[in-house]
């Protein structure tokens, strides 16, 4: 074997040839084919068409979406919800929000365009993803087929400054990040994936290669099975984790757990009064 394409090819491969791990992991990367790519664009003066569908939020299929099951502290009773439609989530208009989605998908659109036309069929864009029995729903950005390795591909843009900032990726990807990643590699058996930030301040690209880590997948599954035995096998219904994210949660106006504890919030507020 010289290659390592699937899950169980990372697996043997760890056991009998590490060396070969090292060549492929070495291959899970992006950054100087596009940098050698849009510099030949420049000096070719060749232009780049990017077509955009500028999505308007719509109710997504019933299950486990990774997007929301990757988040080590997310709430299970939102999952639950996602899987069943006992709540119908509600996203109030937000123009400053929908414009920051549609820029991300600009940019998102843009990358993609400029893999496939640098890659050709090595590359494929906006694959979907699913798995009967766990129930998930999802798709990734892109995979990537080379002659050594495959990997999914999951782009983020981001900004700089803040808690989840430029500055915070220098060194490592975020961890939900990397959680989301496993997902699209569980669901479409691939070993590798690449994390894409594009900083949308100031035009710069940063990428970090993971692996298949099958202790964090088992992890992550033993927390978001309870959900989908809940949801499609008659199992326990799952608790609410409230806190500061319900004030965001698409599910909060159908959420009791939620409601009371941004109730609670208000009346245990501290306050100086005057003469105390």
């Amino acid at each position: 074997m010289e290659a390592i394409k699937t899950i169980e090819d990372l697996k043997w491969a760890q056991e009998n040839r590490p060396g070969l791990v090292e060549q492929c992991f070495s291959q899970v990367t992006v950054m100087k084919d596009l940098e050698e790519y849009l510099y030949w664009l420049t000096l070719s003066a060749t232009p780049t068409t990017v077509v955009t569908k500028l999505n308007r939020w719509k109710n997504r299929s019933l299950g486990i979406h990774p997007s929301s099951a990757c988040k080590k502290s997310g709430c299970l009773l939102k999952l639950y919800f996602e899987c069943t439609g006992e709540v119908k989530p509600a996203r109030p208009y937000n123009q400053q929000m929908q414009q920051i989605w549609d820029i991300g998908t600009l940019l998102h659109d843009t990358m993609q365009t400029h893999f496939e036309n640098m890659y050709g069929d090595q590359f494929r864009r906006e694959v979907p993803l699913k798995d009967e029995k766990l129930h998930i729903r999802s798709h990734t950005d892109g995979i990537f087929d080379f002659s050594l390795v495959s990997f999914i591909l999951e782009m983020k843009s981001i900004k700089e400054g803040g808690n989840y900032g430029w500055e915070k990726v220098q060194l490592k990807p975020f961890e939900d990040n990397v959680r989301q990643g496993m997902f699209y590699m569980y669901t479409a058996n691939r070993p590798f994936g690449l994390v894409f930030y594009m900083n949308k301040n100031a035009g710069l690209f940063k990428e970090h290669a993971f692996m298949w880590d099958q202790a964090l997948w088992d992890e992550m599954k033993e927390r978001f099975m309870p959900v989908v035995d809940a949801a499609f096998n008659d199992g326990t219904k799952v608790e609410a984790s409230p806190g500061w994210h319900c004030r965001d949660c698409d599910y909060y106006h159908g959420c009791k757990p939620g409601k009371d504890y941004k109730r609670h919030a208000k009346t245990s507020t501290r306050r100086w009064r005057p003469g105390k």
